[in-house]
């Protein structure tokens, strides 16, 4: 069994694969092809370790949904569509836990950056998510409650 982190990646993977915008162009790594736009990356950035008990533990998982897209006109409003299509597919139905893959997720908040340095302009949202998450210390492939 995998880390719960991978669990977590692999959930936001599945739940954003065939949106409206980005279909298929999902990659659950921060290493992909970039010339398939529009495309959705989701990484890790860090992790952040509570203490609750000797072997329960409570963590922040800090997770990236990154947004890229290619556009010559209204390359923003394409970029906002594909962040609007990730947080209804994130939250659908009021259930903030990825399928029971963590006990809460969250978003923290939103960068955007534009270059006009390619042929088209490129445009990258960078969505953070808090994951809040609870394993056994010696089962770190198990959720706990």
């Amino acid at each position: 069994m995998s880390h719960v982190r991978q669990q977590i990646r692999d959930q936001l993977k599945t739940t954003l694969t065939g949106l409206t915008t980005t279909g298929a162009n999902v990659f659950a790594s921060r290493v992909y092809d970039h010339d398939a736009l529009p495309s959705i990356a989701i990484y890790t950035l860090s992790e952040e370790l509570g203490s609750e008990s000797a072997n329960k533990q409570m963590r922040i998982l800090n997770v990236v949904v990154e947004a890229r897209a290619k556009a010559t006109t209204n390359l923003d409003n394409t970029l906002d569509t594909i962040g609007a299509e990730v947080e209804a597919a994130i939250f659908a139905s009021g259930d903030t836990t990825l399928s029971g893959k963590c006990k809460d997720i969250d978003i923290e908040g939103v960068d955007i950056e534009l270059s006009g340095d390619s042929d088209q302009p490129v445009g990258l949202m960078t969505m953070r998510f808090a994951c809040l998450y609870r394993v056994d210390k010696a089962d770190v492939t198990t959720l706990i409650s």
